[in-house]
């Protein structure tokens, strides 16, 4: 029998939301960095390059911590089989549905801005089954951004033997040892530790040492961030130690942030294992000093964090689509890039928002987004 749900983690609801609006400012201004993308500005903009640099530092490392969290949570209260079916219907479905409705235009968009094509999107959308995107061809078999969602999935498979393992009585001394060991004041910066031997060791251009596309960091770092994530709230002693730590890890992590650009830009040729050490170091203190403030003040409840954490993911599936297609229109104008990225934030927001409301009306519609679809009443069966 499966037990009954926990009280809600609000300040995980709150980082969720948080860090989803972030990954939408920072694809809001992905066209005006140097770096070739579905579209790019003629101009770009240094600023954003620094802008852009810092957020990937935290952003989705923090993000597969939170989903750890929530793996923890949620089998606190369902049995293996359930949990699978929710990851297929909340990950494998919207990817499924990413990939096939809201990718093409992507794809199509690129390849006409880089003059590969010409004419119509209706004339063109065949193209796009032919050869898989990133090695040549146009199919984008992960769904662009929504690689995150595949590797969510598979990580879940993958780990959850063991995760049912630590979740069982069983498992209880290894969390346990696990909360002893990272009370200690410190302690918690020895896993950042860790975390640089994957960045600093494995090749890149290997399938488990690729960065390219999936914001900078490597599938084994991801895998273990999850896990990290997943054991930091199998025990209160290891998130209040987060805690107390929050304002070490913030100066600590923008120190040492600030460091790793000076010595990259200024000190070259670096040795690469150094410059690693760096990096994954100070983004694993500002990653805690993010959970660290996040479970300090966010706890407010109320209708907005309702709202907002319901819409989660379609607006993470919505966000980049919808930012191509009005980023292609923008770039054009002849008016500041500052303007520019004002405008495609305000009005893809908007879009965003209005195609949101129309989904969480339409059961179809939530169904292909992730979201639970909500059963009838029983008075309007009658």
């Amino acid at each position: 029998m499966e037990k009954s749900k926990p009280e809600r983690r609000l300040d995980l609801d709150w980082l969720r939301v948080l860090l989803i609006l972030s990954v939408f400012l920072f694809h809001s201004g992905r066209a005006f960095l140097p770096i070739p993308w579905h579209i790019n500005d003629p101009v770009g903009s240094s600023g954003m390059i620094y802008f852009a640099q810092f957020m990937l530092a935290w952003m989705l490392p923090t993000i597969f911590i939170i989903s750890g969290a929530s793996i923890w949570y949620s089998l606190g209260f369902q049995k293996a089989g359930r949990f699978l079916r929710g990851k297929v219907l909340r990950l494998l479905v919207p990817l499924v549905f990413g990939i096939f409705i809201l990718s093409p235009h992507q794809v199509y968009i690129e390849r006409l801005t880089n003059g590969q094509v010409s004419g119509s999107f209706i004339k063109w959308f065949p193209q796009y089954f032919e050869g898989v995107y990133g090695f040549g061809g146009n199919f984008a078999i992960a769904g662009h951004h929504l690689w995150y969602l595949l590797f969510l999935f598979m990580f879940s498979l993958i780990l959850l033997p063991l995760f049912l393992f630590l979740r069982s009585e069983r498992g209880r001394p290894v969390t346990k040892s696990f909360g002893s060991f990272l009370r200690i004041p410190g302690m918690i910066y020895v896993l950042g530790l860790i975390l640089t031997v994957p960045m600093a060791f494995i090749n890149p251009e290997s399938f488990f040492g690729m960065r390219e596309g999936f914001a900078d960091w490597n599938i084994i770092y991801y895998i273990s961030v999850l896990f990290f994530g997943f054991m930091f709230f199998a025990d209160k002693r290891i998130q209040e130690s987060i805690m107390r730590q929050r304002w070490v890890s913030l100066i600590v992590g923008i120190v040492l942030y600030l460091l790793f650009r000076v010595f990259r830009f200024s000190f070259r040729p670096s040795p690469f294992q150094l410059g690693w050490f760096h990096y994954v170091l100070s983004s694993w203190c500002l990653i805690m000093a993010i959970l660290g403030f996040g479970m300090k003040y966010l706890t407010g409840a109320g209708r907005f964090i309702r709202y907002a954490n319901e819409g989660v993911l379609p607006f993470y599936v919505l966000h980049q689509p919808i930012i191509v297609l009005i980023a292609f229109w923008v770039i054009q104008l002849k008016i500041p890039i500052v303007m520019k990225f004002i405008i495609i934030v305000v009005l893809s927001f908007i879009a965003i928002i209005v195609l949101f409301e129309g989904i969480r009306r339409v059961g179809v519609l939530r169904f292909l987004f992730g979201m639970k679809v909500k059963r009838a009443s029983a008075s309007s069966q009658k």
